[in-house]
């Protein structure tokens, strides 16, 4: 009786350990990132602005950073907003989407082709500025290089 006791007493054991086992699912599946859900993440700096860098902003390789005094970048969900920009080179707010699913390439709601590198907490944003309608058009046109970096 004992012997019987025993064996259904494993029996359960094993079947209880059997079934925990196969009843946990391996949630990795459509849980990991995708290279742009990660890009996107670290563009949205944990909320945090970026902001001009050591290196400031170059257009055409001459540095401009002055006229950028103070500016600040804001990336959230597929938005962005600035601070103390050219309207030319960076509207006040605007919406924006990886350009055709490259993790590195954004393209603006004004048709701005933006090419990014993103370092630890350093972003460099490259474009070309389109100048604004009136009397400072060449102004504004132009090659930029913004060397920013987390607030």
């Amino acid at each position: 009786m004992i012997m019987k006791s025993l064996k259904y007493i494993c029996s359960v054991i094993v079947l209880g350990t059997f079934t925990t086992f196969i009843s946990c699912k391996d949630d990795d599946s459509g849980s990991t990132p995708t290279e742009l859900e990660l890009q996107l993440t670290a563009l949205q700096n944990g909320g945090s602005d970026w902001v001009l860098g050591n290196n400031g902003v170059l257009k055409d390789g001459f540095d401009v950073t002055g006229q950028f005094a103070g500016f600040k970048l804001n990336i959230g969900t597929f938005t962005f907003t600035t601070e103390n920009s050219l309207s030319g080179a960076w509207p006040e707010s605007g919406t924006w989407e990886f350009q055709n699913g490259n993790p590195n390439q954004i393209l603006r709601d004004d048709g701005v082709i933006m090419t990014i590198a993103l370092s630890e907490e350093d972003l460099t944003v490259s474009f070309q500025g389109m100048g604004t309608t009136g009397g400072r058009t060449t102004s504004v046109d132009g090659e930029y290089v913004f060397h920013l970096m987390s607030e």
